[in-house]
C-alpha cells in the first residue's frame, strides 16, 4: 500500500492495521515498523485492537496490545474500540497515553552476565514429612472419614 501511494507521490497517509488479537496486532506493527525503518520511511501509525470487547476484557486486550507498542515508542494515534457506548472509550485511551508518557526515556537496563552461575551438579532436595500424618509409599496422604 505504501509503495503504491509513494509511486503516485502521495504521502499524506497513516498506517492502520487491525486485529482483535493483541498478539497478532503487536507483531504486525513491530514488523511494519521494522520494514519502514529499513526503507527510511516515517509515516504515522494508528494503534487499536479491533472489537476488543466490553468491560474489563476489552480494556485489558487494548492495554496489552496498544500499551506494548506505546512502550516500544511506536504509535501516533490510538483508539480503544469497546463494544460499549463510545463515550466509554476515551478514559482507557487517556490512561494508556499517561502510562506511555511516564515511561518516556526510562528504558530497560541491559542484562550483564557476571559468570556467577552454578555450573555444578543438581540433586533432588530431601523433604521431611511430619510424623503424625500417615503417608502411602507413593507419598500420598492417608485419610479416614470420622
Amino acid at each position: 500500500f505504501g509503495e503504491i501511494c509513494r509511486k503516485h507521490d502521495f504521502h499524506n497517509f497513516i498506517f492502520s492495521m487491525k486485529s482483535s488479537n493483541p498478539q497478532v496486532m503487536v507483531n504486525a506493527y513491530r514488523g511494519l515498523s521494522r520494514e519502514m525503518y529499513k526503507r527510511g520511511w516515517d509515516y504515522p501509525l494508528h494503534l487499536g485492537v479491533t472489537e476488543a470487547g466490553g468491560g474489563a476484557d476489552g480494556r485489558i486486550k487494548s492495554a496489552v496490545g496498544i500499551g506494548a507498542l506505546l512502550l516500544d515508542g511506536l504509535g501516533d494515534t490510538i483508539r480503544v474500540s469497546l463494544t460499549e457506548d463510545p463515550e466509554f472509550e476515551a478514559k482507557p485511551c487517556i490512561s494508556l497515553r499517561g502510562v506511555a508518557e511516564r515511561a518516556i526515556g526510562k528504558g530497560v537496563t541491559t542484562f550483564e552476565e557476571h559468570n556467577e552461575r552454578r555450573n555444578g551438579t543438581f540433586s533432588r532436595r530431601k523433604c521431611e514429612f511430619p510424623l503424625d500424618i500417615p503417608l502411602n509409599a507413593d507419598g500420598s496422604v492417608l485419610t479416614t472419614m470420622d
